[in-house]
Order: structure tokens, then sequence, then C-alpha cells
């Protein structure tokens, strides 16, 4: 049996949910189908029941006449009362790296079960989890230079509890459109939602640019955009596989996508979701300036009803503006989640925790809160217990006060001491530096 193509199978799995879309914005014809199937039902019964073994039967007379049928009482549905609040996992970048990748290999692959298991009961216990992938799975030689990564590390990122990964970053099309085609059909294979790339023109206007996934009644939608592609362009026909925030994405990053950008929040009103997320892969790396065109992005993404927005690309974790009135929450920078670890700044990052509650009597569903968790790259070098890998600063740091074994070393808990103070001060910036 020869193997599917994979743009096919990509055009299939977003035909599917299209339909599905529809299915759910549409009960009526369903339920009309079920009606017929069970008049047809019912009818086969009283068939089968009068029709006899082939004797004629005599018919059955009537104790006491005609029996009188009485309407079915049903008690009447109560609204349903109180609340349902759910969480959403959010982390910044996953760079697919040398070093990343030399710390996992092993002789028969590689090996990530390690990598993130102190941070896999974030991701697990949330109903939701995000976060960037900065690579593809195209195949061919693993590393930086293609920004590939083997399949175990998706695979990875699926047990520890991920439900959906950035796609458009810088790495999107470092393999070019068949390798951004690869990688979609890789990342459905392992059971990971993609957001912000598409196999061509026909998968984007399927899909409308967005995702939807709904969460104990909830939909939330999922867009996600990026500023360009290490200064790659996209080849003609291929201009709609990558959601875009620049229209010079691959030279000056200046003429804000205001249409582009405009098409895909109509799509997304159209669908109605409870709230909206955003993704966006924006900035200038190590450089915490925000320019006029990312306030001007910021703007058209709030006002077009988005309710969050994620930032990544610039490795370090930045200021989260929380608007408690309007329900909004903008986290310029989730810093790196995983990576090298060498700069300054881009070992230490934040998990965003978002609260998100339903009011079933009034039907309004907002974002009513959020917290951050503080996690630190660990190297092999900094623990007993070696290993390339992430941990939640707190709990390391306990470990190493209560002298647990394979706890870090005593220079990296002075890194942590060091670190939780600059994310407290560069996620809550003083005022006046604002």
């Amino acid at each position: 049996m020869t193997q599917q193509d994979p743009r096919r199978r990509t055009q299939a799995r977003r035909a599917k949910k299209t339909k599905n879309r529809r299915r759910r914005r549409s009960p009526f014809p369903v339920l009309a189908l079920i009606a017929a199937v069970l008049a047809v039902a019912a009818g086969a019964v009283f068939f089968f029941a009068t029709r006899g073994g082939g004797e004629p039967t005599e018919p059955v007379q009537a104790e006491s006449g005609p029996v009188q049928t009485q309407p079915r009482q049903t008690e009447p549905e109560e609204p349903k009362s109180g609340t349902t609040v759910i969480h959403v996992a959010a982390a910044g970048d996953l760079n697919v790296t040398d070093y990343v990748l030399e710390n996992a290999a092993h002789e028969n692959g590689y090996d990530f079960s390690q990598t993130f298991l102190d941070v896999a009961p974030i991701f697990s216990g949330a109903d939701l989890a995000l976060l960037n992938f900065e690579g593809n799975l195209s195949g061919g030689e693993y590393g930086y230079a293609t920004g590939a990564a083997p399949l175990e590390l998706p695979k990875a990122l699926k047990a520890m509890g991920v439900d959906a990964v950035q796609t458009a970053n810088s790495a999107a099309i470092r393999q070019g459109v068949s390798g951004l085609v690869a990688t979609l059909d890789a990342f459905e294979r392992v059971g990971l939602t993609t957001l912000g790339t598409f196999a061509d023109t026909d998968d984007f206007r399927r899909s409308g640019g967005y995702e939807i996934v709904e969460v104990e009644g909830i939909r939330i939608a999922l867009i996600a955009f990026t500023k360009g592609m290490d200064n790659l362009g996209l080849p003609a026909g291929s201009e709609n596989c990558v959601n875009l925030l620049y229209e010079d994405y691959s030279t000056d990053y200046k003429k804000v996508n205001t249409d582009g950008i405009a098409r895909i929040l109509r799509n997304v009103a159209e669908e109605q979701p409870d709230l909206t997320i955003a993704m966006v892969h924006w900035g200038s790396e190590y450089n915490d300036e925000h320019p006029s065109t990312m306030k001007k992005i910021r703007n058209q993404l709030l006002d077009g009803g988005v309710d969050v927005i994620l930032g990544t690309h610039p490795h370090m974790v930045q200021e989260i503006e929380y608007d408690s009135v309007k329900k909004t929450l903008v986290a310029w920078s989730l810093g790196d989640f995983f990576g090298d670890a060498v700069m300054a700044g881009t070992n230490y990052s934040i998990i965003v925790d978002l609260e998100i509650t339903k009011d079933h009597a009034s039907g309004e569903v907002f974002l009513s809160g959020y917290e951050y968790i503080p996690i630190f790259t660990l190297k092999p070098e900094e623990s007993a217990s070696g290993g390339h890998r992430v941990v939640r600063i707190r709990e390391a740091m306990e470990r190493y006060e209560e002298n647990y074994v394979g706890r870090i070393t005593e220079e990296a808990y002075g890194d942590m001491e060091y670190a939780l103070k600059r994310i407290e001060a560069r996620v809550n910036p003083p005022k006046e530096n604002k």
C-alpha cells in the first residue's frame, strides 16, 4: 500500500474539522436525521410485531375498551447555574538546536523522557496546553541549520500534556514549503494541533486561518502569527501557508499586514467563539523594545476580539499587561521554554496559567485571572542527577534546601534566586518604566 501524500492528508484533516464546525453550529439537520431514524425503527417494530410467523394470529381483544394514552410528563430542564472554570497553560519558545539534540542523543535515537518531567504536571493538569515549537519535523539532518527535530521530541510534548503548538515562527519554512507540509503531517500523526501554518491556500481557506477547541463547553479560538521566517520569502502560490504580521516580512518589518490580520479576525468572529487566544512571534531577539508596529498589532488584535495575546521570539520574559476591567491580557514575551540557555536571561522564563470562567446565568465567558510559574533550564553540570532539562524554580530550590538526592548545585541555586527576582521585575516592571 502506498503512503498517502502529506499534503492530501493535511487537507483531509482540515476538511473534517470544517465539517465538524458546521455540525456544531447547525444542529437542526442532525436532529431531523435522528427523528427520521427513530420513525423508521418504530415502523419496523410495528411491522415485525404484527406480521406473524406464517400462521394467522387471532386478534387480541381489549379487556376494557380502548386504552386512553396520556401525554408524557417531563420535568422542565432547569437552567444550569454557577460557573465553570478552566485553565490554559502556555509556554514560550522551544528551540530546536544542536545542543538540545546532543544532550538527548542515545545509541538508539533520542530520549526526552526526563527533559520535561518536572514541568509535566503543569501541562497535564491544565485543560488546554500551548507552546511555540521553533523547529520543524521535515526529516533529514537534525539540528539548528535545518531546524529539523526527531519525532521523539513532539512525542515527549504530547506525553507531558501539550495540546497545540505554534508553528508560525522563524523556522516555519527553513526546509521550504515541502518541509512545512511534512511538519504539519508529522504533528498530525503525533496528535498535536498546529497553529498558524497551512499546507496550501486551500488548506488555509478550509481552516479560516484559525482553530477552534472546545473545553468543558467553552469554545476557544486559537490563532497564531509570525513577524517573519528568518528573512525567507514564501514562493508564489504559497502566500497563505503562514499567517504573517508584516507585509514586508522578509526585509524591514515596518508595514503591518493589517488586511491579512483583519481577514483572519473576521473569520474568527463569524465562528462566534467564547474566547480568543492569539500566539504571536514578534519583536526582536534579546531586545525589550516594543516599536510602534508591535503596539499597532496589539491594538488591532484586541480591537478585533482577541482576549489573550501570548508573545514569543525575544527569548527573554517580558512584561505582562492584564486589564481586569476589559478582561484582556498581553504577555509581550514568555521567554524561552527550553533551549541552549547560553545568553543571559534565556535560562529562566515562565509558564503562564490563564483562568477562564463561564457564568452559566449570563452565558458570559471571560479571562478571570492569571498566574505564572517561574521555570529554569538546567544544564547537565548544574545538578547531581545531570541531564539537560527544564524545572520549576521554587520546587528545585526547595529540594536543594532539604538536601534531596539529585538536587541542583549551589551555583545553580544562586542563579535561581537571581532568576526569581529578575522574573518578577520583568513581568511587573515599575510603573515609571512602562
